[in-house]
């Protein structure tokens, strides 16, 4: 999924960030987003609505979706607009 995942990232630029996580190196991380599986994809944003964030914190981040097992770019750019850009929600992901 390495390449389809990377496509996507390529695609996207700036605009949304793709990030991998070694769950080997990160257990506590890994346990932490409760990633049971492999691949698994993290649909995350911030939350603008959080009250008392002090100033210089990070936002809380949301999650929006998560998916076990592997996707194609497509399948991949269409969910990323989906829950980024307001686009409509994928029907079949492959």
């Amino acid at each position: 999924m390495a390449p389809e995942f990377e496509a996507a990232a390529k695609q996207y630029g700036s605009k949304v960030r793709f990030v991998k996580l070694d769950t080997d190196l990160e257990l506590a991380m890994a346990t932490r987003l409760n990633i049971m599986g492999l691949p698994t994809l993290l649909f995350l944003d911030k939350n603008p609505d959080v009250e008392g964030v002090e100033e210089g914190k990070a936002p809380v981040a949301v999650l929006k979706e998560r998916i076990e097992g592997a996707l194609r770019k497509d399948s991949i750019v269409s969910l990323c607009e989906y829950h980024f850009f307001g686009g409509e929600m994928p029907t079949q992901l492959m």
